[in-house]
């Protein structure tokens, strides 16, 4: 699955919400995991956000299209 929603019967926002929401609920068991293996006195807290670039480059390439159809 990809975290950008694939076609599933669910919307891509629902599809980037549940992704997330399993990021968040395995934040325990990954953040441990990197403490293992980084072996560092503090380890860097994880945090999870959806990164809205691939939207904008989207919407931008449409315009470009939208534009020199013209």
């Amino acid at each position: 699955m990809s975290v950008l929603g694939e076609d599933g019967g669910q919307s891509e926002a629902a599809q980037r919400e549940m992704t997330l929401d399993g990021l968040k609920s395995a934040h325990g068991f990954l953040q441990g995991r990197i403490a293992g293996e980084l072996r560092l006195k503090r380890t860097p807290t994880l945090e999870f956000s959806y990164d809205d670039t691939t939207d904008r480059a989207l919407r931008l390439e449409a315009l470009i299209e939208e534009e020199g159809a013209e």
